[in-house]
């Protein structure tokens, strides 16, 4: 090429670069919109304030291992877990009886363990596949209840204290003024 061709080469591409470059005219872009763009969800799902997860079995093991499992998942999920605890055990007998008599053959003493992990701040789309998983990996043996926390359930936590009460019935007996007169009080 002569030097002749090439300055009307160089003339022309240099008139095209005078319009401006699409990247000029757009200006800087964030680059994680390149692929996705962000859209508003204007949506708004319901919220459980509280849920109680209630565990039950026979055997000790399994439950403990799987109210852990409920634990991690949850917080897997972004739930809050406020309270993880354990409900005093109760004691049935079974007995077993020999064939075609009423004489018992064994005495059996089977304990119901209870367990129950508090959830807050659950959010509705979460919870349904949160509920999908864990009974997916339920344990045999155990039975498993799902709810919103009520007043009962703090209630059935604690094991009544016996003495307690009945000191207390004894101070509600002192406010009654026919007891009064009978002890010589007034």
């Amino acid at each position: 090429m002569t030097s002749k061709a090439v300055s009307l080469f160089s003339r022309v591409f240099s008139q095209n670069r005078a319009f401006a470059s699409l990247r000029e005219t757009v200006g800087e872009r964030d680059a994680t919109l390149l692929y996705e763009p962000k859209f508003q969800d204007s949506r708004e799902f319901p919220e459980y304030t509280t849920i109680n997860v209630r565990i039950q079995g026979h055997d000790f093991g399994s439950l403990e291992k799987y109210q852990a499992y409920i634990h991690k998942t949850a917080k897997r999920f972004g739930f809050s877990v406020p309270d993880s605890y354990a409900v005093a055990a109760q004691t049935q007998k079974a007995i077993t009886y020999k064939p075609y008599s009423t004489v018992a053959e064994s005495e059996i003493d089977l304990s119901n363990y209870d367990r129950v992990v508090r959830l807050s701040d659950v959010s509705a789309p979460r919870f349904s596949l949160f509920t999908q998983i864990i009974r997916a990996h339920i344990p045999v043996g155990v039975t498993m209840t799902i709810k919103e926390h009520e007043k009962a359930d703090e209630d059935s936590r604690y094991i009544p204290d016996q003495l307690l009460k009945q000191k207390q019935e004894e101070l509600k007996a002192l406010d009654d003024p026919n007891v009064r007169r009978n002890l010589g009080w007034e």
